[in-house]
């Protein structure tokens, strides 16, 4: 049973602007890659980075990420932190996935620390995520 609304901690939402959800993506390593394949849907997280509006993160040729190289037309990305004092954030970006071929994008991909896969190994295939929507939220209690 919920208290009566009177009692109920009272927060608010506000939305974030493009900037500050891309300045929240360039601040952290680690989200999620959201995405529908022949098993369902699927939710999977994944070191990234955010470089020139667009996201990468890298994977095996034969894993299980290694589906968005041939191209995925609808996937969602997602990073959120919260802390004890009841305030927090999330950024959701949708847009297209699918492997990255050109030399110079790779090297520069794999050249960014963030992008050292927690797993270990060698995960050479590049997957780059290109944006069609960006939101995010702010909450905070009262």
């Amino acid at each position: 049973m919920s208290p009566p609304s009177s009692d109920r901690p009272r927060g608010s939402i506000a939305a974030l602007s493009d900037d500050e959800c891309r300045a929240l993506l360039e601040s952290t390593t680690v989200g999620r890659i959201a995405f529908v394949d022949h098993e369902g849907q699927q939710l999977v997280p994944v070191n990234f980075a955010l470089i020139d509006g667009e996201i990468f993160f890298r994977t095996l040729p034969d894993g299980f990420l290694s589906g968005l190289a041939r191209g995925h037309e609808d996937v969602a990305f997602g990073i959120d932190h919260h802390d004890v004092f009841g305030t927090g954030w999330n950024v959701t970006v949708r847009g297209a996935a699918r492997q990255v071929e050109d030399r110079a994008t790779i090297n520069k991909v794999l050249s960014r620390h963030q992008l050292t896969p927690w797993a270990g190994g060698v995960r050479p295939l590049v997957i780059r995520v290109t944006p069609t929507a960006i939101a995010g939220r702010r909450v905070a209690r009262k």
